[in-house]
């Protein structure tokens, strides 16, 4: 290995140490101006972003909302259609004002059928 030579302070460069001329900074090099990023203009910054995501979880819970809301309103709609058929059929009467057993007894065997399915 070769000896390293000592640095001397006093000596600019080997140029300038030959002609005894001042060496000119190259501020081109050194001080390059700052670009700025690309990614920050379209990127939302965190306040925009967390108003973004409040504005998606509202919007899916006012559409589950609106899901159980019609699913309600389809389940009363069936019972009270159920109900109607059956005060129908108990509210039947012969002309002397009896009620009529036949319409009576195919209501009980219906709910005896749907007893057996479940």
């Amino acid at each position: 290995m070769k000896p390293k030579k000592p640095k001397t302070q006093g000596q600019l460069n080997k140029k300038a140490a030959q002609g005894n001329q001042k060496q000119k900074p190259s501020f081109k090099q050194k001080f390059k101006p700052r670009q700025q990023k690309k990614t920050q203009d379209n990127k939302p910054n965190k306040a925009e972003m967390r108003k973004v995501i409040r504005q998606q979880k509202a919007a899916e819970e006012e559409a589950e909302r609106s899901r159980i809301k019609t699913e309600k309103e389809a389940r009363i709609k069936a019972y009270k259609k159920q109900r109607l058929e059956k005060t129908k059929a108990i509210s039947k009467r012969t002309q002397r004002g009896q009620p009529l057993m036949k319409d009576r007894m195919q209501l009980l065997l219906k709910q005896i059928e749907e007893m057996k399915r479940n």
